[in-house]
């Protein structure tokens, strides 16, 4: 572990934090993914002495977050992959229901597919597909954002 103090002072001021970058790498074959991360702590001496003799502690911590977010991503991919085959006849039925809006009361698996199939069918026309689930574009782009679809767009 390395340990670096920016600042002359040993303890500058009960209101002051500290900064320290974690960068890690993980080496696989043919390329390494590096990722970089903040840790902020007090400026407290115990702090300072707790975070540098229990480093590895909080490595592994980080790892573990890192795996479960990328574990959570795939969860709800793969479950919109299976709600997107299962509900492909449904949609038509479903989106005749324009007066209500569909996406209140759907998991987040189940409303990234139902979007997935209204982008796929009327090919990204946003003012139609608000029409179809009854909601309006700024409840659409929010509900897109979330379900990680914000970088769709509609073909010119």
């Amino acid at each position: 572990m390395g340990y670096r103090c920016v600042t002359a002072n040993v303890n500058a001021g009960d209101s002051e934090f500290r900064l320290m970058e974690v960068v890690m790498v993980k080496k696989s074959p043919g390329r390494d993914d590096v990722s970089s991360h903040i840790v902020i702590i007090d400026n407290n001496q115990e702090t300072l002495r707790h975070v540098q003799e229990n480093w590895n502690d909080f490595i592994d911590n980080i790892i573990k977050v890192k795996k479960m977010e990328a574990r959570d991503r795939t969860k709800v991919a793969e479950s919109a992959e299976i709600f997107n085959r299962g509900l492909q006849p449904l949609f038509s039925r479903i989106s005749e229901s324009t007066n209500k809006n569909l996406l209140a009361n759907l998991s987040k698996s189940l409303k990234k597919a139902l979007l997935l199939m209204a982008l796929e069918r009327y090919e990204g026309d946003k003012e139609i597909i608000c029409k179809v689930l009854g909601i309006n574009r700024d409840k659409l782009e929010n509900e897109m954002s979330l379900c990680g679809l914000n970088h769709c767009r509609k073909a010119a």
